[in-house]
């Protein structure tokens, strides 16, 4: 076992040496890929000194940062915490590392004595010493596919805009300003632009715009603020060099409110032009076009999307619904507000399962306007794509989800969409390569966290849903999802102590619950006594809803009963039309799938009609002959 695995990139190699020689100097055996001895299989040896090194110090250089092989060493690293990374010249490292503490070493050319050199030097000795009087960690497989290149483009990041109104209950119009010059520059093809999720997850603070811009791995940051007072309104706003905190372009505007969408149009084409990009034709009539009628209508969306945005429970979506229908009310042909709409019936339907119903057929009203008043704008595909799949249309759903991502200028929406639809089909490996896709333009969102890490788990990439948990706990946004999903996790360690530890981390945070699941933190190593309480819920009046039975299924397939388990995702999943399907697939469930009844379940719910005509099989089954498939995992 080596006490340190040296990852570079090839062109680095003089300085790797360097590196190398020192090390040994003072008394550590140093693994790097000089040491392969004639006849040894360069992948094998490398990936178990990989996996056996007690620190694995990668050197970042405007190379390695875009080496496929150094970042899936520093990833599998990162995952078994031997991580110790280096800057040898200035770069960008990747996202996902920026918040490691990393050694500036860019200045170092081998001097012994240096200061920066020693601190390093004994930062590593310590780290070296409690890895070795620690357990040896988990072997974790190599990544599968690699990670996604960092963005090699301009881009940008829009701060929220500053309310200096005066009046706290003006920051919906400065959160709006934002929030359409994030949409207008998405629509430019040559500039990358952070989505809403992640940009706002810096509102509020004082900030380091370097260090923004190095941790969401962008060229450019905007920031502004806005006054409103009366019919009058003050913007202003600057764009930074991410790289040197320059000022690119600066510029204030009064003007009269009635100018509004004018003054947004001239402020996205200002900075497209400080950037020296081009805006082909196309690209200028799509920033002109998405507009309210007046600003009556306007002033009602933003005042909707702000509420929608902070929404934390089904009475905060039913007022965001109200504000939207205000403003469809005096503009039927208001796209956006109606876009806004569906995802406020796409929550309830899951937040407020019993009356999924109700919400259902407000979602086929919508949708059937959407398509009468605007059939190829993308919030008509994500109205009918939402309501395709409620009605289990699974090639449907997947058409219009397509066409949705190909238009919607949010990103993080439509990858949280398509990455849902993919996980209910089965299909987590496509979820994933979606949602890690998707990082880039949306590292800070907790949405895209905790789907990544559900479906990580549902594919035994454990130790990668661990990563992620564990980069997720600090994300702003509601963490309820992340913490069920670490539970189920957790139940499968068997661990009784750390298993009770999570119930209570997940129930403190729970919307949805009954008194089995508040009960089973007591009895998790008394599968009878669980079983009885799961056995009590499943009868009770008060828990026939879509959620509920579908966590019966849950912990009653964890504590052995199938029958039990079955019964409850029929009646969630067939009677109650749940829409949560993805959860079918979780660890828990492995032997519940390898019951007949379950692939009942898979053809009452159209998922193998769906497998058969697209040849799409995803991760858990195969098929069989012309009429049969099985469950495989």
């Amino acid at each position: 076992m080596p006490d340190i695995f040296l990852s570079y990139n090839r062109e680095d190699q003089a300085t790797a040496r360097r590196y190398a020689e020192a090390f040994a100097a003072v008394g550590f055996d140093v693994w790097w890929d000089t040491t392969l001895r004639a006849g040894e299989a360069y992948d094998q040896v490398t990936e178990k000194a990989l996996k056996t090194a007690r620190a694995v110090v990668v050197l970042w250089s405007k190379q390695s940062v875009d080496s496929r092989w150094v970042r899936a060493e520093a990833t599998l690293a990162d995952r078994q915490k031997t991580l110790v990374p280096v800057t040898i010249e200035p770069c960008e490292r990747p996202i996902m590392f920026e918040l490691t503490q990393t050694a500036e070493l860019s200045h170092w050319r081998g001097e012994p004595a240096d200061p920066a050199w020693l601190a390093f030097l004994a930062d590593l000795k310590r780290f070296v010493q409690t890895r070795a009087s620690a357990p040896a960690p988990e072997p974790l497989p190599v990544p599968a596919r690699p990670l996604a290149a960092t963005v090699d483009r301009l881009s940008i990041c829009v701060l929220p805009f500053a309310n200096m109104s005066g009046d706290a209950e003006q920051e919906y119009f400065a959160d709006g300003i934002s929030e359409d010059i994030i949409t207008d520059l998405s629509k430019v093809s040559a500039l990358s632009v952070i989505a809403r999720n992640s940009a706002f997850a810096f509102k509020g603070r004082h900030l380091d715009l370097l260090q923004v811009a190095r941790q969401l791995n962008v060229s450019h940051i905007l920031e502004g603020s806005v006054r409103k007072a009366g019919n009058r309104v003050r913007i202003t706003a600057q764009l930074i060099n991410g790289a040197t905190n320059d000022h690119i372009w600066a510029e204030r505007y009064d003007r009269n409110l009635d100018d509004i969408f004018a003054l947004q149009d001239e402020i996205s084409q200002a900075i497209v032009a400080a950037l020296r990009l081009n805006l082909f034709p196309e690209e200028k009539r799509a920033i002109e076009g998405r507009r309210a009628n007046n600003l009556e209508v306007y002033d009602k969306y933003l005042r909707a999307q702000e509420r929608l945005n902070t929404a934390a429970s089904p009475p905060d979506f039913l007022q965001a619904a109200d504000m939207y229908r205000e403003a469809l009310a005096l503009d039927p042909d208001f796209a956006e507000a109606r876009g806004g709409l569906v995802q406020v019936f796409v929550f309830l339907i899951v937040y407020a399962p019993e009356r999924a119903a109700e919400f259902r057929k407000e979602l086929r009203v919508i949708t059937k306007e959407a398509l009468a008043r605007a059939p190829d704008h993308w919030t008509t595909h994500l109205a009918q794509g939402s309501m395709l799949a409620g009605q289990n249309d699974w090639l449907g759903a997947d058409a219009a989800f397509t066409k949705m991502a190909a238009l919607a200028p949010d990103s993080g929406l439509s990858s949280n969409l398509r990455g849902t639809f993919f996980a209910a089909m089965g299909r987590a490996s496509d979820a994933v390569s979606v949602l890690e896709n998707a990082r880039l333009a949306d590292p800070l969102s907790i949405q895209s966290s905790q789907l990544l890490h559900q479906c990580l788990g549902a594919l035994g990439r454990q130790g990668e849903a661990r990563a992620e948990y564990e980069r997720a706990k600090d994300l702003r946004g509601s963490h309820e999802s992340l913490e069920h999903h670490a539970l189920a996790r957790a139940l499968a360690s068997g661990d009784a102590p750390a298993i009770k530890a999570q119930f209570r981390r997940y129930l403190d945070l729970a919307t949805v619950t009954m008194a089995s699941i508040e009960g089973l933190a007591d009895v998790v190593d008394q599968p009878a006594e669980a079983l009885t309480l799961l056995r009590g819920d499943f009868k009770n009046p008060a828990n026939q809803d879509s959620m509920r039975m579908a966590f019966i299924a849950w912990y009653a397939a964890h504590f052995g009963d199938t029958e039990l388990a079955l019964a409850a995702l029929s009646r969630s999943y067939v009677d109650m039309e749940a829409s949560y399907i993805s959860l079918i697939w979780e660890p828990l469930l492995r032997n519940v799938r390898q019951a007949a009844g379950f692939k009942q379940l898979i053809r009452e719910l159209g998922i193998y009609d769906y497998w058969r005509k697209s040849g799409e099989w995803g991760d858990f089954a195969r098929p069989l002959g012309d009429d049969d498939f099985e469950i495989i995992a």
